[in-house]
């Protein structure tokens, strides 16, 4: 532009001198101090110029600092956009472009333990999957949840069992035909046929070795047992890595119920377990069974020694298993012959082979008529002194429509008030939180 302006400016020039006559020497003159006049008044606009183009650089590029995303703090990033985002779109967040891709990452990395504090985590209810954001509080009137939130990825299939390990999740299909892998965070899915056929009955746990190789556990007994007259713990490996299944050679003499959630802990999964009681065996009085905390260690593709319980329960009493963060375990326990109590344990030391416990929480559950339905899981906040429960309504309700998946907090000295979380059938199977802890994962499983 300031060129063009010193064209026109000249042109003008040269024309009005040609309308005078004038020698040669004088002509030389006038044009002289015509250029020095010029030269100074170029030298003013120029530096008036550069000034301004100086101060509209510099305003770009302040609105750039703001208008773009890779010059945007990654705190600001994490705490303000990607803190709000739901554990299911981040993989769409991830997939907007590569930077995106790389902030969220960076992000995850850095703040994994700050992540590790919030209380996320997914549910089955009906068959299907939510990712929830819990908001725990010691006082009872507060709210139990936050936001709940429908996976649509799997919605093509129904789900009745969640495991959770390691950011993925194992999926269990209602319909018993195979098994589904999947990592919420980059949205992958693995489907995994089974090498024989899968029953409802079978028992499963998802983990790692020490070479970070993660692997699933299918435990089940044999149901040709009529036939066969023998009863038989089989135990299965798939390793995702590899992706074949192998029978494993493991004599067992505990018994494990098939709906049983284990609790992932390191790699390793810790299930309660009982004695198995000796097919035709009648002298065994069941309230003498031994009970136990059992680890399968990932890495030797084994049953490790019984670990003890703080308490000793009969077969009808509720005992349930959480995680704790990546470090501990807890463990509810329902008294059948003190009714209207609830007993909290959490690990104070947890290896393969040692534990050790302390109290938790005793809670009166008289204020809700003694005793709690269809426990499906629970979770507890360490700091607030809290706990919270999610089951389903009891068989005896008069009427099918006050049957609800509902969850509760509990805390010392009292009971906080039920939440229905949503209606369901009678033959539904009670809510189960399969993590309270869930942290994005970078594995990549396809």
């Amino acid at each position: 532009m300031l060129h063009a302006e010193f064209v026109s400016t000249s042109s003008l020039s040269m024309g009005k001198s040609r309308s005078k006559p004038a020698s040669k020497d004088s002509k030389f003159e006038t044009t002289l101090k015509k250029r020095k006049n010029l030269g100074k008044e170029e030298s003013k606009e120029c530096l008036k110029t550069r000034a301004n183009l100086k101060k509209r650089k510099k305003h770009v590029l302040n609105v750039g600092r703001v208008t773009r995303f890779s010059d945007l703090p990654l705190d600001l990033v994490g705490d303000k956009i990607l803190s709000k985002v739901p554990i299911t779109s981040l993989g769409a967040v991830r997939s907007t472009c590569k930077l995106w891709n790389a902030l969220s990452r960076e992000w995850i990395l850095s703040n994994a333990a700050e992540l590790k504090r919030q209380v996320l985590g997914f549910m089955t209810m009906d068959y299907k999957i939510y990712s929830l954001r819990f908001h725990l509080h010691k006082d009872k009137y507060r709210g139990v949840y936050q936001s709940r939130k429908h996976i649509d990825i799997l919605n093509q299939v129904e789900i009745s069992k969640v495991f959770h390990c390691h950011g993925l999740l194992l999926c269990v299909l209602k319909d018993n035909s195979r098994l589904a892998v999947w990592n919420p965070y980059l949205g992958q899915t693995r489907w995994i046929e089974p090498r024989s056929k899968f029953h409802k009955c079978d028992m499963y746990a998802l983990g790692y070795d020490k070479k970070l190789k993660h692997k699933i556990l299918r435990c089940f007994y044999d149901y040709d047992f009529m036939i066969s007259k023998k009863h038989s713990f089989m135990v299965e490996i798939y390793d995702l890595r590899s992706h074949s299944w192998k029978v494993l050679d493991v004599t067992s003499d505990l018994a494990i119920e098939y709906d049983a959630i284990g609790a992932s802990l390191k790699g390793n999964t810790y299930f309660f377990a009982q004695e198995e009681i000796p097919p035709g065996d009648g002298s065994i009085v069941v309230s003498d069974l031994e009970d136990f905390l059992i680890c399968f260690d990932f890495t030797n593709e084994r049953f490790e020694q019984r670990l003890p319980l703080p308490f000793h329960s009969s077969l009808q009493e509720a005992v349930t298993l959480s995680c704790v963060g990546e470090d501990q375990i807890a463990v509810l326990y329902e008294r059948l012959y003190t009714i209207g109590t609830l007993e909290f344990w959490v690990t104070t030391k947890i290896e393969p082979n040692e534990v050790s416990w302390s109290k938790f929480l005793k809670v009166d559950m008289t204020p809700h008529d003694g005793y709690l339905s269809h426990v499906g899981s629970f979770i507890i906040d360490e700091e607030e002194k809290v706990a919270m429960v999610f089951d389903g309504d009891r068989d005896d309700q008069p009427s099918k429509t006050r049957r609800y998946h509902r969850a509760m907090t509990v805390g010392d000295g009292y009971c906080g008030l039920y939440v229905g979380l949503r209606k369901c059938p009678t033959e539904s199977r009670p809510p189960l939180v399969c993590s309270s802890s869930y942290l994005p994962s970078l594995v990549q499983i396809n």
